[in-house]
């Protein structure tokens, strides 16, 4: 989906709305972040990004939010919802790995750091899974 056309979506009246353009603002957070090198940051909002679409989407069609931060959960549940397959097995196991850094980028663990062990390879990643996620996010509003 066009970022033009999306930032137009998120403008509408709407609690549901707020979790696009949080989500909006994660992404534009994971880019400066990631342009900074700064690959634990990047990827954790690119995951928070991710998790705020798929929180609006469901939202959208009326049901409750779980709260949860696993986005293959929340992109599952997309796709029963809307009786779609918006987002499909190979995307689902990108989430998997996307839904690791809502804890593994912000809390240290055996005595790394994220900032020690996070890479630019995950960061892209993310990022590039969050650019997929647009377009599957397209096939449902455009």
């Amino acid at each position: 989906m066009n970022m033009d056309r999306l930032q137009q979506l998120a403008l509408q009246d709407g609690a549901q709305y707020a979790w696009l353009r949080q989500g909006l603002n994660d992404f534009d957070m994971a880019g400066i972040l990631f342009a900074a090198g700064k690959w634990d940051g990047a990827c954790y909002h690119a995951q928070q990004a991710v998790e705020k679409l798929l929180k609006f989407m469901i939202s959208d069609t009326g049901q409750p939010i779980r709260h949860t931060h696993s986005v293959h959960e929340l992109a599952r549940t997309c796709n029963q919802i809307l009786e779609t397959e918006a987002f499909d097995a190979a995307l689902i196991d990108l989430y998997k790995e996307l839904s690791q850094f809502n804890t593994i980028a912000r809390y240290p663990a055996a005595g790394d750091a994220p900032v020690d062990i996070i890479t630019k390879k995950q960061a892209q990643s993310a990022m590039d899974t969050f650019h997929r996620t647009l377009r599957s996010f397209g096939q449902v509003y455009e």
